[in-house]
């Protein structure tokens, strides 16, 4: 009887086995199919070259790390594997080898002992992008013997399914890719080109002859027509979707149609198997417009590819003008210090020459410089001589004009049309070096600040009622506050400087008082409160932006993802802050005001007997210059733009004043 029992429960445990077995070989079945196709080389002329009987979709990838000035094939391919810039040293991938059934990545155990070193328990709190999908049933196959494979490998560096030397013919690839999709949901193949028609050929054909859901094809390095001495890092990347039409690609990442970041291939693949990630910094991929002609879509990647290009070149040259005419002014200040009054005139000339560059490139924004740089560039230098010439013919007083026309036009663009923006010299965000990719960059957050205060200071010079004053200032620095949050320009060092910038105006305005040393202690106090309370409404009213995503993360992965941000920030503002020209006009524009400041405290009584809150805002302007230099990655940048204005008035002012 006992023995009849056991046989029947020997019976029932085949079967269940039995039907656990065949679900899980049918929900494999019903998997998403992906390949991804690592190449040596790509560009548009290759592009062209492929004829794929799939629409595609096409984009340009930033495939930056976390360091700046550096890139190698292990931080470019962990960087994808983890959904974030990570740096690595170059030679620590050793190759791939065969093991029993497996393949290993040769080296992967110094890759995570490098990234632990790098980041506290790294390899035990990030999410990679196997293991991520091993733990939904979700494998991958690898074919090559490349460093690509560190896309494929798990954290142990071993990779389940795959073949070490492929043999580049179509039927052979075919043949194993079938293989080893009856094993695996995602297959990384590395395919090199090596400037073969031949083997472009054998490309093709192998993508023609696939029946799979989803293809992306990218290359590990810049090359062919995208190399440029300005391109260290944006490389095309082709998708094949089902039922997908021509598009473009962009992210959440970039915000910027065309282009996306080599953080957001984890998220794609996990929104690809409905996997939810919560350590990775990068976002899905989706595409945007229709493209009839795969001509008109290669030709729409290259334009963007070529303003990005034309606009560094007019970022370099306008930021050389601001920094070099002050630099000038300040060697010539030194070398004719004893007769410095006749040359008043000139220095004035060339300062209120940068103020209306400034408002030009925005008003000009709508010529797209990217186009033609020497229209751009001559426009904006030959219409900025006729206004000033012009103004001074006819007496105008334009010296706070030209700050609150920027001021009002910035805040129209922020939360209308924020492209004009980035058409503009110092608003254009270089996705080449991926610092950032949308919202206002650090320069255009401090002009849009100190225009701000101007704006607001000539507005409490005209109205004398206290109660319009303050009745003027909440609303409209409300509107800075709003225009600097997550919501619109992303910048949320600026929105910090920006609550302690609000809150010494409205001290100032509220109690009609110079800043002093003892009226510091009850407004920090206050701002405190203000910093709490803005720092709420910014996560409620934009829980997925910049400021969403790090609380979140700092709550999946505790204080530390907070200290090594922090602790990124720093040494980024370290770097460029060191680094020339910033550091020479950096230190230039504190040793002008310092010495101003010691030197003319006469001639400041006098001018306060015309404006009596002159002191108050030049000092408003230059404490926020500390901040935004404080709080951002790129503070310097902020810091020199800032002081740009007020040294622009500082000069006026000793010209208007001194007798």
């Amino acid at each position: 009887m006992k023995a009849k029992y056991i046989k029947i429960v020997k019976i029932l445990v085949f079967f269940i086995v039995l039907l656990l077995h065949l679900d899980i070989t049918v929900s494999a079945e019903k998997q998403s199919k992906t390949i991804i196709i690592v190449t040596d080389q790509l560009d548009f002329n290759t592009i062209e070259d492929l004829n794929f009987d799939s629409e595609i979709s096409l984009g340009l990838m930033n495939t930056r790390v976390s360091n700046v000035f550096k890139n190698n094939e292990e931080s470019y391919f962990m960087t994808m594997a983890t959904g974030r810039r990570v740096e690595l040293k170059d030679g620590l991938f050793k190759g791939v080898k065969k093991y029993n059934n497996h393949l290993i990545v040769e080296g992967y155990e110094d890759i995570i002992t490098s990234l632990d070193e790098y980041y506290n328990n790294f390899s035990k709190e990030i999410e990679f992008l196997s293991d991520t999908l091993a733990n939904k049933g979700i494998h991958i196959g690898y074919m090559g013997n490349d460093s690509s494979a560190l896309l494929a490998a798990d954290k142990r560096g071993i990779i389940n399914y795959g073949y070490l030397d492929p043999i580049y013919e179509t039927d052979w690839l075919i043949g194993k890719t079938d293989e080893i999709l009856t094993k695996a949901d995602l297959l990384i193949l590395y395919f090199p080109i090596n400037g073969s028609k031949d083997n472009l050929k054998v490309l093709e054909e192998y993508v023609n002859r696939l029946h799979v859901d989803n293809i992306m094809i990218f290359p590990k390095k810049v090359s062919g027509d995208i190399a440029d001495i300005r391109n260290k890092t944006l490389v095309p990347i082709i998708y094949l979707t089902s039922n997908e039409s021509s598009k473009i690609l962009t992210s959440d990442s970039t915000m910027r149609e065309g282009l996306i970041t080599n953080m957001d291939i984890l998220p794609e693949l996990t929104r690809i198997y409905n996997i939810a990630t919560s350590t990775c910094t990068g976002h899905e991929i989706y595409s945007t417009g229709n493209f009839i002609d795969k001509s008109d879509l290669i030709q729409k990647n290259k334009d963007n590819l070529n303003k990005t290009l034309n606009l560094v070149i007019v970022k370099y040259i306008f930021h050389g003008i601001v920094i070099f005419t002050q630099l000038y002014i300040f060697y010539d200040m030194y070398r004719y210090k004893e007769n410095l009054r006749n040359r008043l005139h000139r220095y004035d000339l060339l300062m209120n020459r940068i103020i209306i560059y400034i408002f030009l490139s925005l008003l000009l924004g709508t010529l797209i410089p990217g186009r033609n740089i020497f229209i751009y560039c001559i426009s904006i230098l030959l219409l900025s001589h006729i206004i000033d010439t012009y103004m001074k013919k006819k007496n105008m007083n334009y010296h706070e004009l030209f700050p609150i026309l920027t001021n009002i036009l910035l805040i129209v663009a922020v939360y209308t049309k924020p492209e004009l923006i980035y058409h503009s010299f110092y608003g254009f965000n270089n996705i080449i070096t991926g610092g950032r990719f949308y919202g206002l960059n650090n320069e255009t957050m401090a002009i849009l600040v100190t225009t701000s205060i101007i704006t607001l200071f000539w507005v409490k010079n005209k109205m004398k009622s206290r109660i319009v004053n303050l009745m003027i200032l909440i609303p409209y620095f409300s509107v800075i506050l709003l225009a600097l949050s997550d919501k619109y320009a992303a910048n949320f060092g600026g929105f910090l400087a920006s609550i302690a910038i609000f809150v010494m105006l409205l001290y100032t305005f509220l109690f009609d008082k110079s800043i002093n040393r003892k009226s510091i202690i009850t407004i920090t106090a206050f701002g405190v409160l203000v910093f709490i309370l803005g720092l709420a409404i910014e996560l409620i009213n934009s829980p997925n932006g910049h400021v969403g995503a790090l609380y979140f993360r700092i709550k999946t992965l505790g204080l530390y993802e907070l200290i090594d941000m922090v602790f990124k920030k720093i040494n980024q503002l370290l770097l460029i802050t060191i680094s020339p020209p910033w550091s020479i006009i950096f230190v230039g524009q504190l040793y002008f005001i310092s010495k101003f400041a010691r030197n003319n405290k006469k001639l400041i009584e006098i001018i306060k007997k015309t404006y009596p809150n002159i002191q108050s805002e030049l000092l408003i302007i230059f404490i926020g210059s500390l901040l935004v230099f404080a709080f951002n990655d790129t503070g310097v940048i902020a810091f020199v733009y800032m002081n740009t204005y007020l040294i622009r008035m500082l000069i006026h002012l000793k010209l208007k004043f001194e007798r």
